[in-house]
């Protein structure tokens, strides 16, 4: 009787020794959980300046390192993957402007440049206009293109169910709300601007006066003047856009991170 009191006393022992372990591993998992998560949040607050930083300077390709030490498990593959994502938005935006820079898009409207092409009967600008629409164009399908690749790699990412959910529906929110997508209908619509502007120069007589455009007829002067005025103000939006990217980088952080 004794023996069996022993035995039955040893399981319990035991038991309650598995339970004590099981609240320790837990409540220690807690605590880590709650440390990573915080480091989360440092750690892409810092990030996110640096590549806000970077960004602004497009001229120059982009540079960021995406791992951090400090760091692990699943924070860490999301980490990873939202710079990265974040990173390769801002590059192909970036280097679509570059090569708008490259096309001379800047000088479409340069009065010393349009003097000396209408003697070239316009072949500089009609390939200008040309270049340019080409680099809309693969702007577009490769951002598209990109956007499919990371919400399938998204799909893929070896996390928990809930933060992998969670990730999901911010990408796909991003994906309907994404500021690039409202610049770039904005450059659309200067485009459509200057293809009317360079249809007017083609086909009126204008002239280089005090560095300025000048054409003979009134109605072609106020037809001109209100496609600039246009571009202007679609210009306007333009900045008001970028004016707004780093509050929006800091709220997409701190809703991730939630």
């Amino acid at each position: 009787m004794s023996m069996r009191r022993f035995m039955v006393g040893g399981m319990i022992l035991i038991l309650l020794a598995g339970c004590v372990f099981w609240f320790y591993k837990n409540s220690q998992y807690q605590r880590d959980d709650a440390y990573n998560q915080k480091m989360f949040d440092v750690v892409m607050a810092e990030k996110m300046q640096q590549l806000y930083d970077q960004a602004q300077n497009w001229e120059q390709p982009i540079r960021l390192d995406v791992h951090d030490k400090r760091l692990y498990g699943d924070y860490k593959i999301m980490s990873e993957f939202l710079l990265n994502y974040w990173m390769e938005n801002a590059e192909a935006r970036n280097l679509y402007l570059r090569e708008l820079k490259a096309a001379k898009w800047d000088k479409f409207l340069d009065v010393d440049r349009l003097d000396r092409d209408r003697q070239q009967n316009y072949v500089e600008t009609t390939q200008m206009l040309a270049d340019v629409k080409m680099i809309e164009t693969s702007y577009l399908q490769d951002n598209s293109e990109s956007q499919q690749h990371f919400l399938n790699q998204a799909r893929s990412l070896s996390i928990h169910p809930e933060m992998k959910a969670a990730l999901l529906v911010k990408i796909n929110q991003k994906q309907d709300q994404r500021k690039e997508y409202a610049l770039f209908n904005l450059e659309q619509q200067i485009y459509s601007k200057a293809e009317q502007m360079f249809e007017l120069l083609k086909n009126h007589r204008w002239q280089k006066q005090e560095g300025k455009i000048s054409f003979y007829d009134t109605a072609q002067v106020k037809q001109f003047n209100q496609l600039y005025q246009d571009v202007l103000r679609l210009n306007e939006k333009i900045e008001k856009i970028k004016s707004q990217n780093a509050q929006t980088l800091e709220q997409d952080v701190a809703s991730i991170a939630q």
